[in-house]
């Protein structure tokens, strides 16, 4: 018997929002510790699971095998922490043929590991100002540092809300609000955004010795093309930063060219991206044209070390935002 992913290719587009919770349990004298700081463990945990549950939320199609890729428009993640838990809540929204509560779950499993490996390893009481003890690992006899004991498990994981073809306005019922963490991070609403056609210009400079220049100019580089392997990254750079941005959206790029340029200091690059979407792509331009400099970097750094492995003379020196246009489709 084989597998397949559901056809919802006939099906219209439409606004889609799904509510998750889920909580991770803790022996309470951990969940004390957690504090109002939110500070504990590796550090601040509000942080890493509100940024570790917005990617999920973006990258679940990637791990559940027959889920569809759809376009996130927006992630919301609440944190709360009582007695004996700390709570997750995670709202996704997507306009699509399809549901959203899968990639909501998503995130908010991998919120709560992340939370775990935060607070596992070791521990620490933490003030706002930096003011920690730290608890190192062997000190007492009955920690656990890999969680073991004090922290009890994850509990609770389901799906609170779904809503199907209207706009909702959030969700405050579920777990109660004790010790709220401060808003960290969220991923712009982009639900009631129209399509808009976009288009955005990035460039960039990389330094480089004479010599080094003279060697891109003559096809001497060991590694090979230096220009047309940085057009390339470039443009895989373009199509990925989504996934290395947490709060950038995915994006339809119609679009991407890669200009370079040697020149007698060094390398150009000028990065065009188009797009139709509900945003803009000028944070994909300036990935692109990062990733491009930096390749060109990697290619020629046997060339530009000098003789302690050092770049006295090889620097980025700068990567600006040309142009940042979107227009309405009508």
């Amino acid at each position: 018997m084989g597998v397949r992913m559901v056809d919802v290719s006939a099906k219209e587009p439409v606004y889609r929002e799904a509510w998750v919770e889920g909580l991770i349990r803790l022996k309470r004298d951990l969940a004390k510790a957690i504090g109002d700081s939110w500070f504990i463990g590796l550090g601040n945990l509000a942080s890493s699971v509100s940024v570790a549950a917005v990617v999920a939320v973006k990258r679940a199609w990637e791990f559940i095998p027959l889920l569809h890729p759809i376009p996130i428009t927006n992630v919301e993640v609440e944190l709360t922490h009582g007695d004996d838990y700390v709570g997750l809540k995670v709202g996704a929204k997507t306009i699509a043929q399809t549901g959203v509560e899968m990639d909501a779950l998503f995130g908010a499993l991998t919120g709560l590991v992340t939370a775990w490996n935060v607070i596992k390893a070791r521990h620490c009481v933490c003030g706002p100002n930096g003011d920690c003890r730290i608890i190192e690992e062997g000190e007492g006899g009955n920690v656990s540092f890999s969680g073991v004991g004090e922290i009890r498990g994850i509990e609770g994981l389901r799906v609170i809300r779904k809503i199907k073809g209207e706009a909702g306005n959030g969700f405050n019922a579920g777990l109660p609000s004790i010790r709220n963490a401060p808003p960290v991070v969220t991923l712009f609403d982009a639900s009631n955004e129209p399509t808009y056609s976009g288009e955005a210009v990035a460039s960039g400079f990389i330094k480089l010795k004479p010599s080094t220049v003279e060697l891109i100019r003559g096809g001497g580089v060991e590694k090979g093309d230096v220009l047309s392997t940085a057009q390339l990254a470039a443009v895989s750079m373009a199509k990925r930063a989504w996934e290395l941005l947490p709060l950038i959206h995915q994006n339809y790029l119609t679009h991407v060219a890669v200009g370079t340029e040697v020149k007698d200091e060094g390398v150009y690059v000028r990065v065009t991206t188009r797009n139709v979407s509900r945003t803009g792509s000028a944070m994909e331009a300036l990935m692109a044209t990062g990733a491009a400099l930096l390749t060109v970097w990697d290619m020629v750094k046997k060339y530009e070390k000098d003789e302690n492995g050092q770049y006295p003379n090889t620097e980025v020196s700068f990567i600006r935002l040309e142009k940042a246009v979107k227009t309405p489709i009508q």
